[in-house]
């Protein structure tokens, strides 16, 4: 991961901190993402504990980049209340951040809301700051007087309207037309046109330094950054009848990546990710129209539009299936201005990021792999690694795993294990016994076990790797393998006693090893899930008429089977429950010839 850290953009966004599993358990926003998230991959003894504690889970990271902080301030809100990740604890209150409400009234008011919108008021925002969005409608009431109160039935009017912050309608000191044209006014200003006040208050400000008047100059100063605030463009939150996914895809000849966001009421929920390699070569319209399909045979959430970054083929058609396969209209569409034009470039500019930072990730491990093959002598370089472990528990439960590493990243759809056939507490023959199932399988031509590996990684010393070679033989397979030695961490080859030891810090050693140690991982998750799975029999199951409760019964008073295998019958006719038929059916049991 701090590999990767050095290719996080230097941009404002949003942070995603997944576990092993890839469950998202940590959203947060930076106004300089890698700075913010560098901060994380520190010494443990200088964390908090709540960040040393989410840190030790931390098996990978994702990242959206925004145009602003404040886009990314509240995308951050979005996901949170969409993934409710574990260690967001500060935030998971639901809370919803401000909106600037214009009731729909005959004289309509100006007030900072976070209730759900109704069908009649305007609406504008949602705002990341409410200090700074109550120092706008100051702003805005010293240029539009709107009533800010709820009360109509003042007989006199109030000290806003003294102050000149309102022109007091509830005791009709204005009428409804001039009153109306006010509210034109500030929803013009709302809507975008606000350079005139702009330029107004920066006028102000300049006028009240040159007279020296510090502390007006510093107040229109901060009027002026609150109004930046308000008139800010936000992509991540626009109009609430927005319901659309957005599809964008980058890539080049042999894979794809699409990225998917997807809008529910105007905000960005969530974000997925897939690669797609390319088998054969399509067109990349092609491509699209694969995805949308495969996305959204078995998704029910499908929204009231997708925007795409390239069109399928035959759009009628791909949108009539959508509306037989989900019994609803949905347009499919490339927007090539305005908003939504500008929400599909965020999408792009986001996965052209994480191509970029892919396509890094894999030249550095291609000359990994590189400098692995010179030093290892291989005639090919190894794409594809297979690595394989035994688990067990005392020769009880033993299994065995296969993990698997393209490109010297881990291949999870590629992973297999072996449930070993004959119980034994031998590490060598199980092995064998996974790698011949293995590798007949692939001769078979089974997809699943497709292709072969280029080089084989075994978790273990020179009799696991000679005895690997010697299936290899039996097989008339020719395939390299390696083993990788725990503690002492060193290579050996089959018939070599002494192995190859290359330094710690050494990239293709560290490749293998946290391959090892994943191979290991998989091996013991699946020996547990065995273990926990099995149903332990006690030698009472088949004594009818003894069931859990006196099975239990019987247990407590003597502690184990075999005490209870020795008690007579008058021992066994004292324990709660047990009654002389009980007891002779349960002596019989045991004394029979």
């Amino acid at each position: 991961m701090k590999d990767r850290l050095k290719n996080v953009p230097l941009q404002p966004g949003v942070y995603l901190y997944r576990d092993k599993e890839g469950r998202v358990i940590y959203v947060g926003k930076a106004r300089v993402l890698r700075s913010r998230m560098r901060s994380y991959f520190q010494s443990p003894a200088g964390m908090d504990p709540k960040v040393r504690a989410m840190m030790a889970k931390v098996g990978d990271f994702d990242y959206i980049v925004t145009g602003t902080e404040v886009e990314a301030l509240i995308m951050e809100s979005n996901l949170i209340k969409a993934y409710q990740p574990r260690y967001n604890i500060d935030l998971r209150d639901d809370k919803s951040y401000p909106y600037l409400k214009i009731t729909a009234e005959k004289f309509p008011r100006l007030c900072i809301v976070r209730e759900k919108k109704d069908k009649v008021s305007r609406y504008y925002g949602p705002y990341a700051e409410v200090g700074l969005l109550r120092e706008t409608v100051k702003v805005i009431t010293g240029i539009f007087p709107l009533r800010t109160c709820k009360s109509m039935n003042n007989r006199r009017p109030c000290l806003n309207h003294d102050l000149g912050k309102c022109l007091a309608p509830c005791s009709g000191e204005v009428e409804t037309e001039e009153y109306q044209r006010l509210v034109d006014g500030i929803v013009s200003f709302l809507d975008g046109n606000g350079q005139q006040l702009t330029e107004q208050i920066a006028a102000e400000m300049q006028e009240a330094a040159a007279n020296l008047e510090f502390e007006k100059a510093a107040r229109l100063r901060d009027q002026a950054s609150a109004l930046k605030v308000l008139t800010e463009k936000q992509k991540v939150c626009t109009d609430q009848s927005y319901d659309m996914d957005i599809v964008g895809m980058i890539g080049g000849e042999q894979h794809k990546l699409t990225l998917v966001f997807k809008l529910r009421a105007g905000k960005i929920v969530a974000k997925e990710t897939f690669w797609l390699k390319r088998v054969i070569d399509e067109a990349d319209d092609e491509v699209v129209e694969f995805f949308i399909k495969q996305y959204y045979a078995d998704n029910q959430d499908i929204p009231a539009e997708i925007l795409v970054s390239l069109l399928p083929p035959d759009t009628g058609l791909m949108q009539t299936w959508l509306k037989e396969v989900h019994g609803s209209r949905c347009r499919i569409w490339k927007p090539e201005r305005g908003e939504k034009h500008g929400l599909l470039e965020m999408v792009m500019e986001n996965a052209r990021l994480l191509w970029e930072e892919r396509m890094l990730d894999d030249s550095r491990n291609q000359r990994i792999l590189q400098e692995l093959a010179h030093t290892l002598d291989l005639e090919a370089v190894p794409q594809r690694i297979e690595c394989f472990d035994v688990s067990h528990l005392g020769g009880r439960e033993t299994v065995a795993s296969m993990v698997v590493a393209t490109l010297g990243r881990p291949d999870k759809k590629a992973y297999r294990r072996f449930k070993i056939k004959t119980e034994q507490n031998n590490d060598t023959a199980s092995l064998s016994e996974a790698l011949r199932r293995r590798l007949e399988e692939a001769c078979k031509g089974n997809p699943a076990f497709l292709p072969e590996p280029d080089l084989l990684l075994i978790d273990g010393g020179l009799g696991q790797v000679n005895a690997a070679r010697l299936v290899l033989e039996d097989l008339g397979v020719e395939i390299p393998v390696l083993g990788l030695a725990k503690r002492e961490e060193a290579l050996y080859w089959p018939g070599r006693r002494d192995p190859l030891r290359l330094p710690r810090r050494h990239e293709g050693l560290q490749m293998l090893q946290r391959l090892r140690d994943e191979a290991h991982r998989f091996a013991v998750q699946y020996n547990r899930q065995r273990r926990g799975s099995q149903t332990i029999r006690s030698a009472l199951d088949d004594i009818e008429g003894v069931g859990p409760k006196r099975r239990q019964a019987l247990l407590l008073h003597f502690g184990s089977v075999a005490r209870i295998k020795t008690a007579s019958r008058e021992e066994l006719g004292q324990v709660p429950g047990v009654n002389k038929p009980i007891a002779e059916r349960i002596y019989t049991h045991f004394h029979q010839s």
